[in-house]
């Protein structure tokens, strides 16, 4: 299993990228991504039985898709994506060696401009992306009055 994060691998912005996928002729697969807003879910939250699914959003994809790609169909379904500024954090959630789930960061994405991490023209097959993994998306919205409450919320958990 030669996926992101495995050992021996960086974050996974690989340096050459595989050569594109006939969408024609190769059947794509089911990629499933977790969005959550504010945060990433922990990577307790994966295992083969149990997943995050109230926050699952399936994609039928190829592996040479973009994470720009991803962010174009996640503001399909999550309107608060379209917004300017609003910024999407992706990791990569697999089992170990051991079957303990963890995750690697992949960077982040936002619709109209480039984040200081951004992966919108890294493909997934440049991670190493391997069938059975699973995409965790952090969604932070450019909404000031969201982002407040959010901090407050924080500030309470700390208290």
């Amino acid at each position: 299993n030669g996926g992101p994060g495995r050992p021996g691998d960086g974050p996974g912005m690989g340096t050459l990228e595989p050569p594109p996928v006939d969408r024609e002729k190769v059947c794509p697969m089911l990629l499933r991504l977790f969005c959550k807003f504010g945060d990433h879910h922990d990577d307790g939250d994966f295992s083969y039985e149990k997943q995050p699914i109230t926050e699952e959003v399936r994609v039928h994809t190829w592996k040479d898709a973009t994470f720009g790609e991803l962010t174009e169909l996640l503001a399909q379904v999550h309107r608060e994506v379209r917004q300017q500024n609003t910024r999407l954090s992706f990791k990569v959630v697999y089992p170990n060696s051991s079957g303990s789930w963890v995750s690697t960061p992949i960077g982040g994405t936002s619709l109209g401009r480039r984040t200081h991490d951004d992966v919108s023209r890294t493909s997934l097959a440049s991670i190493r992306f391997t069938t059975g993994d699973f995409i965790s998306v952090a969604i932070f919205p450019a909404k000031s009055g969201y982002n407040r409450a959010k901090e407050e919320e924080r500030k309470e958990v700390e208290a």
